[in-house]
């Protein structure tokens, strides 16, 4: 049976939403990336463009990936302090 999968995030780049999709699944969240406009493929290829990547999740895990996004950039703010 196929999860419901709803929007999380949008990441900043695809660097970004790796780095979030792989935090999420480290800690058991099944998660995918998906482009937030059909041409974005085109702005990279053409512009080399960082454009925003959208992280979907099942919608049954949504309240546990938000606290651990929040939790995640939490713990970045310090290390980005130091």
């Amino acid at each position: 049976m196929e999860s419901n999968w709803t929007l999380l995030v949008e990441a900043n780049n695809d660097v970004e939403a790796d780095i979030i999709c792989g935090f999420l699944q480290e800690n058991g969240i099944p998660s995918r990336k998906a482009d937030s406009s059909p041409y974005t493929g085109a702005m990279r290829v053409i512009g080399g463009l960082a454009v925003e990547v959208e992280i979907y999740i099942p919608e049954a895990f949504l309240e546990q990936a938000k606290d651990l996004l929040i939790s995640f950039e939490s713990n970045t703010d310090i290390i980005e302090e130091d």
